[in-house]
């Protein structure tokens, strides 16, 4: 896969799990990448500058790198870190926290996973239970 599809493909992807960003007017006043070239690197019909990929990932809160990072490859990424601690400053209680814990995994792996890539099977979702809250972790 080309850099630029990969590069297509994670931006769609980013739009669509921030709903602050999710069309081209927002991402382009966050960015200051015009509409026309959001559209075209969308679409992968363009290379892009490292100067655009630099402020697309600024706009997004990820490294530049993380734009250019195939899909399905496993590893903690900026979001997802943001998303677990959000996810424990906010939950009220433990049965909150498991419930937000499954739905942002089950975002992030809808994600995250390529369809025209293997993947191995998944574990039974009772045998999964979710981490537990950083704030029990430093003794809070």
């Amino acid at each position: 896969m080309r850099p630029r599809d990969i590069l297509a493909a994670n931006l769609r992807a980013f739009m669509a799990a921030r709903p602050d960003l999710d069309t081209l007017p927002k991402l382009t006043a966050r960015s200051g990448v015009t509409n026309g070239t959001l559209d075209r690197i969308r679409r992968a019909a363009v290379s892009t500058r490292v100067d655009e990929l630099g402020r697309l990932a600024e706009a997004f809160g990820v490294e530049p790198w993380e734009m250019l990072r195939p899909r399905g490859v496993a590893s903690l990424s900026p979001m997802g870190l943001m998303l677990a601690e959000h996810l424990d400053n906010s939950a009220r209680d433990e049965a909150n926290h498991t419930a937000a814990y499954a739905a942002a995994t089950a975002v992030i792996d809808a994600l995250t996973t390529r369809r025209d890539l293997p993947t191995e099977p998944e574990p039974a979702a009772a045998s999964t239970p979710p981490p537990p809250r950083a704030r029990e972790n430093r003794g809070a």
